[in-house]
């Protein structure tokens, strides 16, 4: 029984070389411009959106809906929802007094 050739040692060694080698290189490049390309095609795909009035629209809408409901249930201040404030403690005065 005859193997199949297999690739040399060298051969493979220099092909993971070259590859980390490639890694090192543009590992710097995505950390430093990767945060710059996210914020531009985030500002670009804003850009699209504020142009078309048949996005527009519906975020209007939601954005009022959202504000009616958020200002219908915030507290009207009936004084059941609120608790009176807790008395004071403040354990590093007499600190503060004894260093002046």
């Amino acid at each position: 029984m005859t193997r199949p050739p297999t690739q040399p040692a060298g051969r493979r060694s220099g092909l993971l070389g070259t590859l980390a080698v490639v890694g090192v290189a543009l590992l710097p490049i995505i950390c430093c411009a990767g945060p710059v390309l996210l914020a531009s095609g985030a500002l670009a795909g804003l850009g699209g959106v504020l142009v078309s009035p048949w996005l527009l629209a519906p975020a209007a809408v939601l954005l009022a809906g959202g504000l009616a409901w958020w200002l219908r249930r915030r507290p009207t201040g009936d004084g059941d929802a609120c608790c009176p404030p807790g008395s004071r403690t403040d354990q590093h005065e007499g600190d503060l007094l004894r260093k002046h």
